[in-house]
């Protein structure tokens, strides 16, 4: 079951020693600012080792009832947790078993990371996307792994200096890459000590021990395919990993919903239902007239299943907006400093156990960063390796633009090495690895999510195609196609089918290819209120960050900050919403309590 778990696991260095208790108390207290859930709503379950030399502590929101499983599952001297959802119903025992986590967990299916303690030590693993992270750390002689990098933080300044209630130490020179893009390019967190660990790695923490960061090995890819029965044959094991990655949606009693747009990915999903038998209905919301809307309708129907559509209200003139503190203060709670105010996420309501899904991840089939890379000549590479890493270079000090080419020169040699692949490894490194995990919490905290893009097994199934062809859609194409031949001729709403997008390959598809001409887009539904604001959001801004902690401008050139944010309208206004998010994160105010009194503002629509 997918499902909001968080997890702290603790283990001394040293043989013989002991965890001090207050160390857990610290623990235990510090889950109210590390995940934003009523304290009355948590479920815990807590396993000790009998020397008092390891311990795993859990939280979660879930109903007890069956499908729930428990939080913390044992076997012998043995304790593990998961995070997401495991793919079949024997894999955490197989995990319990085994004698490393390496040995199992690139086999599994599921969207999840792994902790477990026992006699061996303390040992984490994340899967090859990890949408469910990992964050390590060490102090007072002790080993942490957890969920949520905060409750490592917490924990492990807890263990160095004795507070009960440690105050956060923030690693202020790797936040310079949120400036830039609103997520990390890198495995840094914001809080000094804490690391997130790799893509398929296991954390190796043996008692008397060195800790080890193990990396697993990523799938080798083979060469593009000579003919279409040849690629016929090498879809098929990503076929087969589709099937198998919905299957867990037959735990619940009830369809599950897929969030239905008019575009490849989530009518992947439901493609593939329809071919595994699984029961679903669509969800799409929009204007009566948009594509998005129409399509989605299109895709339900030749599917033969419903679809529930939610129409937009249209307001004239303005858009009542969110205070943009208040949406700062709890994107930082919920996120942990590592996403933008420019990203909304949900809040916390009672768990609603229908089970959900969508297209969400669908880039890795289609070559990540590649997708939208015109140029993919050496020069036009780097280039997009410069964006990732040095964008918004004249916002920025000396200091931070030079700890930031270190990435830069670490990715241009790896790209001397592996070409084209660098720019798909990259975005599932850290656009899915930090950007999604940063809001995966807000959707497993609320629903029974699922993320078939995200499962370890179809993800592997997808990396083992070569990069050059997934860039061309085809092998998208032949799956959906193997799933669902009745959707072949439903436009999309936006491009067409990459190696199709100037002509069909053969005159028979002719007619079929003018069938798949994109619907036009609809102009009404393309104002943002985040990007197209005037003074009303540009005072705020102005305000609150100008005046904002001083530890924000040890990475900041101030007289461009005050140069950006004096354009109204904004021509970067992301980098506005980065900042706001970065001050609230500064100035600790996310510690506390919603602010007050802070009133809704209007944005004027501007067409």
């Amino acid at each position: 079951m997918p499902r909001m778990r968080a997890y702290l696991a603790v283990a001394v260095r040293r043989p013989g020693d002991r965890i001090d208790p207050a160390v857990l108390t610290a623990a235990r207290r510090s889950i109210t600012e590390a995940v934003p859930v009523p304290p009355d709503r948590w479920r815990t379950a807590e396993w000790l080792s009998p020397d008092g030399g390891a311990a795993l502590l859990a939280w979660s929101n879930e109903p007890s009832e069956a499908p729930f499983p428990d939080p913390v599952l044992t076997s012998g001297d043995r304790a593990l947790g998961y995070c997401g959802y495991l793919g079949g119903k024997g894999d955490a025992d197989l995990l319990l078993a085994a004698d490393r986590l390496d040995d199992r967990v690139d086999d599994l299916g599921g969207c999840f990371s792994v902790f477990r303690l026992g006699p061996d030590g303390l040992q984490a693993a994340t899967s090859i996307t990890r949408a469910c992270p990992v964050y390590h750390a060490e102090g007072g002689g002790l080993r942490f792994a957890a969920s949520r990098a905060l409750l490592a933080h917490l924990a492990a300044r807890a263990a160095a200096t004795g507070l009960s209630r440690p105050t956060p130490v923030y690693a202020v020179m790797g936040l310079q890459s949120l400036v830039r893009h609103g997520f990390f390019a890198s495995d840094e967190t914001p809080f000094e000590g804490v690391s997130a660990l790799p893509n398929a790695a296991t954390l190796v923490a043996p008692f008397g021990g060195a800790v080890d960061v193990v990396p697993r090995p990523l799938p080798e890819q083979g060469p593009v395919p000579r003919s279409r029965r040849e690629a016929r044959e090498r879809v098929a094991p990503l076929a087969e990993a589709l099937l198998a990655a919905v299957e867990p949606f037959r735990r619940h009693d009830r369809p599950v919903r897929i969030a239905l747009s008019g575009g490849r990915d989530s009518r992947l999903i439901a493609a593939a239902c329809h071919a595994a038998g699984v029961p679903f209905f669509g969800a799409t919301h929009g204007l009566a007239d948009s594509p998005d809307v129409v399509l989605a309708q299109r895709v339900a129907a030749a599917l033969g299943a419903e679809c529930q559509v939610t129409i937009d209200r249209q307001r004239s003139g303005a858009v009542v907006v969110r205070h943009p503190l208040r949406r700062a203060h709890a994107l930082v709670r919920m996120c942990e400093g590592m996403n933008s105010a420019y990203e909304g996420v949900n809040g916390w309501a009672p768990y609603d156990p229908e089970p959900r899904t969508s297209g969400s991840g669908g880039e890795r089939l289609r070559g990540g960063f590649l997708t939208d890379q015109r140029d993919l000549s050496p020069k036009g590479v780097r280039a997009r390796l410069k964006t990732i890493f040095l964008a918004q270079q004249e916002f920025l000090n000396a200091d931070a633009n030079a700890y930031a080419k270190r990435y830069y020169d670490e990715w241009c040699d790896r790209y001397e090495r592996d070409g084209l692949d660098v720019l798909d490894k990259l975005h599932m490194f850290y656009k899915t690895g930090r950007w999604l995990a940063g809001s995966h919490t807000a959707t497993l905290m609320n629903w029974a999510y699922y993320h078939p893009f995200l499962d370890n097994r179809v993800v592997r199934a997808a990396l083992a195609l070569p990069v050059e062809w997934r860039l061309s859609e085809e092998p998208v194409a032949l799956v959906m196609e193997t799933f669902a031949p009745q959707l072949r001729d439903v436009p999309f709403d936006g491009k067409r089918w990459r190696f199709e997008r100037d002509r069909p390959r053969s005159l028979r598809e002719w007619p079929g290819w003018r069938r798949r001409a994109t619907p036009p887009g609809k102009g009404a539904a393309g104002f943002n209120w985040r990007k197209s604001y005037g003074p009303e959001l540009a005072d705020i801004f102005r305000e609150y960050i100008l005046d904002g902690p001083p530890e924000l401008f040890s990475i900041l050139d101030r007289a461009a900050v005050e140069r950006r944010l004096a354009e109204v309208p904004p021509r970067r206004p992301g980098q506005s919403w980065n900042l706001l998010t970065l001050g609230v994160l500064l100035s600790g105010a996310w510690r506390e309590s919603e602010p007050s009194g802070l009133p809704d503002v209007e944005v004027p629509i501007r067409t």
